[in-house]
C-alpha cells in the first residue's frame, strides 16, 4: 500500500486515470471483489463501464467502482481526484481551495470546492465514530470576521460558537481532539455536546461558565478552572487553548475566513488530521478508505 512520498513522486505512481482506478478498487476490496447484493466473489469486471457484473446465476446485478462512495457519479477524473485527498491530508494546516485549483489545474473553481467539502464530509463521518477520553481540557471560542462590531466573545452577534475539546496523555501533552459548532452555550446545548464528544465517567477541566455545570451532570469528575483575567486561560487550560490557536490561524490564515454555515466541514478537515498526526505516513490511504465509506453529498444539500 501507500508509502510516504513527495507530491512529485505521487504524481507519478497515479500519472493515469487508469492506475487510479486500481488503486481504488485495490482498496475498496483488498480481498477481491464481492457482490454487495449477494456475497459472491465470482464477478466479471467491464472495464469500458467501471463496473463489476455479478455471475451468479441468481443475481446478474451490476456493481460500480464508485456506487456508495464520494466519487459517486463524479464528472472529475479519479486522477484530480486522488491528487487533490494528497494535498488535503499532506498540508497538515490547511491548504485553501484557489490553491488546490491552481495545483490541479481545474477549470472552475466551484468543482474543486464542492470535492473539498465532499472530502471534508466524509472525514466528519469517520470523526463521529470516536469519543474522547481520560483527561479532557474544554472550552468554548468564537468565529467570525473581525470587523463585526458588538459583544465580543461569548454571546457575540453574528459570531459561530464552538465547543473544543482536547485529550491530554499522562505526559502533558495533548492527543486528541473533537470540535462541534453550537447554536448558543446553553446548558442542555454543552451537555448535548459534550455527550457526544466524550466517553462516560471522565475526567474534565473546564473554565467556571455556569453551562459547565452539565458536565458534573454527565458523570464525569469535574475540575473548574476559575479565570478571572481572560489572558490566563491560555494557562490554565494550557492545550484546548493551542488546539483553539491553531484552528483560527487556518481558517483566517489559510481560508481567509469561512462563513458559518460550512465551518463545521473545515473544523472536520482540521481534528481528523490532527487526531492522525502520529500516522503521517498512511494518511492517504486512511482518506482513501473514508472516501470509499461515506456517502456522497450534492452541491443542493450542501447550499441547501
Amino acid at each position: 500500500m501507500y508509502k510516504s512520498m513527495s507530491f512529485q513522486d505521487f504524481q507519478k505512481r497515479f500519472s493515469t486515470e487508469n492506475r487510479c482506478l486500481k488503486y481504488l478498487i485495490k482498496s475498496r476490496w483488498p480481498n477481491g471483489f464481492i457482490c454487495p447484493h449477494c456475497g459472491s466473489k465470482n464477478a466479471t469486471y467491464i472495464k469500458s463501464r467501471r463496473l463489476f457484473q455479478c455471475n451468479s446465476p441468481t443475481c446478474r446485478k451490476q456493481t460500480s467502482v464508485t456506487v456508495g462512495t464520494i466519487f459517486e457519479k463524479t464528472r472529475t477524473s479519479l486522477k484530480k481526484w486522488f491528487w487533490m485527498m494528497f494535498l488535503i491530508s499532506y498540508h497538515k494546516t490547511g491548504i485553501s481551495t484557489a490553491q488546490l485549483q491552481r495545483f490541479l489545474g481545474m477549470d472552475r473553481y466551484q468543482t474543486c470546492w464542492l470535492m473539498a467539502q465532499k472530502i471534508r464530509k466524509a472525514m466528519s463521518d469517520r470523526n463521529a465514530l470516536y469519543k474522547l477520553d481520560g483527561l479532557i481540557e474544554t472550552d468554548d471560542t468564537v468565529f467570525g470576521a473581525k470587523n463585526v462590531t458588538g459583544k465580543r466573545g461569548r454571546g457575540a452577534d453574528k459570531k459561530t460558537n464552538v465547543i473544543v475539546s482536547v485529550k491530554v496523555n499522562e505526559h502533558d501533552k495533548p492527543v486528541f481532539t473533537e470540535m462541534t459548532v453550537v447554536p448558543n452555550l446553553e446548558k442542555v446545548t454543552v451537555q448535548e455536546t459534550l455527550s457526544n464528544q466524550i466517553k462516560p465517567n471522565q475526567r474534565v477541566t473546564t473554565d467556571g461558565h455556569k453551562s459547565y455545570s452539565a458536565v458534573k451532570e454527565l458523570g464525569h469528575e469535574h475540575e473548574i478552572k476559575i479565570i478571572g483575567n481572560p489572558k490566563d486561560a491560555s494557562k490554565l487550560l494550557p492545550w484546548v487553548h493551542v488546539v483553539i490557536g491553531n484552528i483560527k490561524n487556518t481558517v483566517s490564515g489559510v481560508h481567509h475566513g469561512v462563513s458559518s454555515k460550512y465551518l463545521k466541514w473545515y473544523l472536520s478537515q482540521y481534528t481528523y488530521l490532527f487526531n492522525r498526526r502520529f500516522w503521517f505516513e498512511q494518511l492517504f490511504d486512511r482518506v482513501i478508505q473514508v472516501c470509499i465509506n461515506s456517502r456522497t453529498i450534492t452541491l443542493a444539500e450542501l447550499t441547501a
